[in-house]
C-alpha cells in the first residue's frame, strides 16, 4: 500500500514539475493582436492579457493522456506483440488529434474571439515536438518498469532455485542405498510371486529415479513427465481393494517427445484429484486430458469434490498454491490456470505457451 501511494505521488509530482517547466518556456505574460490597415500596415488594435497557467494546465492534461494511452494501451496492445504498423498508425492518429485538441482548446479558452485581426500562439510543431516528448518518455518509463520487473523475477528464480536445492541436500538420503534396497525388495517380492508388491516397488523405483536424477533440471521431455504422472497413478492404485470403485482416464494427444515442460509441473494437480477426489463409500472417476498443441501445451483435470475433502479445507490446495508459484515464475505471461467447483466437481485447466 505505501509503496503504490509512493508511486501515484512521484506521478503527480512529475506533473506538477511538467506544468512548472512548460510554463515557464512556452507562457507569455501578454499577446497583441494585429490588424491591417487600409495603407496595408499592420498596427497593434488590442494587447490581451494571456492566462498561460490555464493553457499549461490543458496541454499537460493531453500530454498525460498520450503518455499514459502508449505506456497502458499501445505499448502492451501492439508494440510487444510486434504488430508495428497497426501501433504507428494508432499512437500518431492519437497524438495529433491531441495536438489539434490542444492548439484548439488553448485558442478558442485563452484567447479573445478576434475576427479581423491575427493572433500568436505557439505552432503545430511546438505542440507536436511537446507530445513527442512525452512519448520518448513514456518508452523510457516503460521499458524501465519491465527491466526492473526482469530483474525481480529473475532474483526471485534464482532464490527459489537455492531454496529448492538446499532443501534437497538437507532432505538427501543416499541414492544407491535407495535403489539397491528397492532393487533387494523387487527381488524378494518376484522370488514369492508377489506380483503387486513387485509391479508397486518397480514403479517407486521409477519416480524416485525421475525425483532424484531429472527433477532437477530446468526443463525435461513431456514424455518423462507423463511418464512419471503414470507410475504415480499405477502406485495410487495398489492401494486400493477390488470393492474400491475408481476409474482414471487418462486422455493423452500429441508428440510428447519433441515438447518440454517444466518438472514436476503438472503432478500436484494430479496428487489432489487422488487426495480429495476418491471416497471408500462411494464410485470416483477422475479424468485427465493432455494435449500437445500447436503453441504449447493444454491439460485439465477433472474429479469429484467429496464433502470430507471440500476444497475449503485448511490443509487443502498447499500444493497447487506452491504449483501456482512456480508457473508464475517459470512461464510469466505465457501460462493460463483455471480452478473452479461446479456441481461437486473439482476441474483445473492448464494452459502453457511454449512456443514465442
Amino acid at each position: 500500500m505505501y509503496k503504490k501511494v509512493l508511486i501515484i505521488s512521484g506521478h503527480i509530482l512529475f506533473w506538477i514539475l511538467g506544468l512548472y517547466v512548460i510554463s515557464k518556456v512556452f507562457g507569455v505574460a501578454s499577446v497583441e493582436v494585429y490588424a491591417e490597415r487600409a495603407d496595408g500596415a499592420e498596427e497593434v488594435v488590442v494587447t490581451y492579457k494571456h492566462n498561460f497557467i490555464r493553457a499549461t494546465i490543458v496541454t499537460v492534461v493531453l500530454s498525460a493522456v498520450v503518455f499514459y494511452s502508449n505506456i497502458f494501451v499501445f505499448l502492451k496492445t501492439y508494440f510487444i506483440n510486434k504488430k508495428l504498423v497497426p501501433y504507428i498508425i494508432k499512437i500518431w492518429g492519437l497524438t495529433l488529434l491531441l495536438v489539434l485538441s490542444d492548439i484548439l482548446l488553448n485558442k478558442y479558452l485563452n484567447y479573445p474571439q478576434i475576427k479581423n485581426g491575427t493572433l500568436y500562439f505557439p505552432s503545430m510543431g511546438v505542440h507536436m515536438g511537446l507530445f513527442v516528448f512525452y512519448i520518448a518518455l513514456s518508452f523510457a518509463y516503460a521499458f524501465t518498469i519491465e527491466w526492473y520487473k526482469s530483474e525481480k523475477l529473475k532474483n526471485e528464480i534464482a532464490k527459489e532455485n537455492i531454496s529448492s536445492e538446499l532443501s534437497f541436500l538437507k532432505s538427501q538420503i543416499n541414492p544407491h542405498f535407495l535403489f539397491n534396497t528397492l532393487n533387494n525388495l523387487y527381488s524378494i517380492a518376484q522370488k514369492h510371486q508377489i506380483s503387486e508388491l513387485s509391479a508397486g516397488i518397480q514403479e517407486l523405483s521409477n519416480l524416485m529415479r525421475y525425483m532424484l536424477y531429472e527433477s532437477n533440471a530446468e526443463f525435461v521431455l513431456l514424455q518423462n513427465e507423463v511418464d512419471y504422472i503414470e507410475s504415480f497413478i499405477a502406485i495410487q492404485q495398489l492401494r486400493l481393494d477390488e470393492e474400491d470403485e475408481l476409474m482414471v482416464n487418462f486422455e493423452k494427444k500429441g508428440e510428447f517427445g519433441a515438447c518440454s515442460i517444466a518438472p514436476m509441473i503438472l503432478l500436484p494437480f494430479v496428487e489432489n484429484a487422488f487426495k480429495h477426489g476418491f471416497s471408500l463409500n462411494e464410485s470416483s472417476v477422475i479424468h485427465i486430458t493432455l494435449k500437445v498443441l500447436h503453441d504449447g501445451i493444454y491439460f485439465k483435470i477433472r474429479n469429484k469434490a467429496f464433502k470430507q475433502h471440500s476444497i475449503s479445507d485448511k490443509n487443502a490446495g498447499i500444493g497447487l498454491e506452491n504449483v501456482t508459484r512456480r508457473l508464475h515464475l517459470i512461464y510469466p505471461g505465457k501460462h493460463h490456470l483455471k480452478i473452479y467447483e461446479t456441481d461437486g466437481y473439482f476441474t483445473a485447466e492448464l494452459r502453457i505457451t511454449t512456443n514465442g
